[in-house]
């Protein structure tokens, strides 16, 4: 029985022996250059996934805080024609929207007195001259609420992002690059003015 057995184990491991030789085995190199070219991919794809994950976690003081429109700041805006733009400066964060309010109150009381086109409003509370379809003064006369507040609020946007961010320096949109030639008392007096609401929408 046992001479059996081991006549069975010698007969398996010659006809495994042939069946190996049969199969073709890849050379190592060619193994080692596939396995290269797996770890490689997957390596690329984990670091991709890791930015992204890097640009997707933002934490809560990245992302500026929103306007929030408070029942004093619509009782001081009811009735004039900026009311309309409220639900615009909901989407905006809470510094530029702050300085849309201020300075719309004092270039054209809320609206109130504003540049027309051909007898139509332009929405243009601020005193924005922009290329956008000019009025003979040179204003922009924007098409609507939402445009008026998302290209001005640009532009405050970007002032602030440079570092004018407190009335004193925001006091170029009525100078310009210097207020040299400009009343020193009404360059005071719109600061002042800009300041007190600016700051009303942060109490």
């Amino acid at each position: 029985m046992r001479r059996r057995a081991l006549r069975k184990i010698k007969s398996c491991r010659k006809v495994t022996a042939k069946v190996l030789k049969k199969i073709p085995l890849p050379k190592l190199e060619s193994a080692l250059f596939a396995l290269l070219i797996v770890f490689s991919i997957s390596f690329g794809l984990l670091l991709f996934a890791s930015e992204l994950q890097i640009r997707n976690e933002k934490t809560v003081t990245d992302v500026p805080p929103r306007f929030v429109i408070d029942p004093q700041l619509k009782e001081m805006v009811t009735g004039y024609p900026m009311e309309k733009m409220l639900p615009q400066l909901s989407k905006l964060d809470k510094e530029t929207a702050a300085y849309l309010v201020a300075i719309a109150k004092k270039e054209s009381n809320w609206g109130k007195h504003s540049p027309k086109k051909n007898g139509i409003e332009c929405y243009n509370y601020w005193g924005f001259r922009g290329t956008y379809n000019q009025t003979l003064s040179g204003y922009s006369c924007f098409d609507s609420p939402a445009q008026a507040v998302r290209v001005v609020g640009r532009r405050i946007a970007e002032l602030v992002s440079q570092g004018i961010n407190t009335p004193e320096e925001m006091v170029v949109w009525k100078c310009g690059s210097t207020c040299a030639g400009h009343d020193p008392g009404a360059v005071r007096k719109w600061i002042q003015d800009v300041q007190y609401y600016h700051h009303q929408m942060f109490n």
